[in-house]
């Protein structure tokens, strides 16, 4: 933790901010980062945010019973909601290029992404810390109380998905408890989200709880870690994500958190569904279908 915190400290040494942002790499939240909808969700207005920029005090934590009449479950246990102003995300997303542009380290987001930056390691660390305590905590435990209620550490970072680099991504399930799953544009088409199960219940590759996903500027897809789902191919222009993985220390020593995490999903639903295998995942992938062109294997893809 240490060693993190001060390769975080060197690499915002060197680095240049594209304009000077104070709010984007220090421990608050500024109201005026979150969808007019979402203000008022936590008590607030536009108006009210404009006049008092630091927020303390201003935002207010919603009840469960407000929080679930506020999202769309747009699936069984998938809800999607208006997050970040648009304003915001252009500011997040012009930030965020130009630390890729500075020369600087970047870090990638995961095994399976190639494009995209660990905010937690460009200074952003505390200010994404702000923002799961003051505005994600609450929704996570009124929609997960049991995953979701004491979230306290994170992995944040932003996705890229365009053509000649990552089109989209396999179906997995996230190394987190709940996924807030945040668009921030560009212009594109295709590059939607496709949900399947859950995985440690048994429904993991089953098409019955199948739903698409259409990503919009601004707006959050919220779902439990063990979801099942995968990125769809890009068809023209690019598309940015911010994705924040919360992990619940309380939870993670749960029986619960063990037993959906020792099983292989190829224990879940048995014969799959196609469009829920997995060619990363899934030792029994070949079974069903060839291997896309350029994968393969597991078992020979360390070499």
């Amino acid at each position: 933790m240490a060693a993190r915190h001060r390769e975080e400290l060197e690499t915002m040494a060197e680095y240049r901010p594209l304009c000077l942002h104070p709010p984007l790499f220090s421990p608050h939240v500024d109201p005026l980062w979150l969808a007019p909808s979402m203000l008022s969700l936590f008590g607030a207005t536009p108006e009210r945010a404009a006049a008092r920029r630091a927020g303390e005090g201003l935002l207010v934590p919603p009840t469960a019973e407000a929080v679930r009449s506020f999202v769309e479950e747009v699936a069984p246990g998938i809800y999607a909601f208006d997050f970040f102003s648009d304003a915001f995300c252009d500011r997040l997303l012009a930030e965020l290029e130009h630390y890729e542009d500075s020369g600087l380290p970047v870090s990638r987001p995961n095994s399976m992404n190639n494009y995209g930056v660990v905010l937690n390691l460009i200074g952003m660390e505390r200010t994404m810390d702000a923002l799961q305590a003051l505005i994600v905590r609450p929704i996570a435990a009124a929609l997960f109380p049991v995953e979701g209620e004491t979230v306290d550490h994170h992995h944040s970072f932003m996705v890229q998905y365009k053509q000649g680099e990552d089109l989209g991504l396999d179906m997995h399930t996230d190394a987190c408890d709940v996924t807030l799953n945040v668009c921030l544009g560009k212009e594109f088409t295709g590059a939607g989200l496709t949900f399947c199960g859950l995985r440690g219940d048994g429904s993991g590759r089953e098409r019955r709880f199948l739903y698409r996903h259409a990503h919009r500027k601004g707006r959050a897809v919220f779902h439990l870690g063990h979801q099942r789902h995968g990125a769809d191919d890009i068809e023209t222009g690019e598309r940015f994500n911010l994705i924040m993985w919360n992990k619940s220390s309380a939870f993670r020593a749960t029986r619960d958190f063990m037993s959906k995490y020792s099983k292989n999903p190829t224990e879940d639903s048995d014969p799959p569904d196609l469009v829920c295998l997995s060619y990363t995942h899934d030792d029994d992938y070949e079974q069903y279908r060839p291997y896309p062109p350029g994968k393969r294997p597991k078992r020979e893809a360390g070499g």
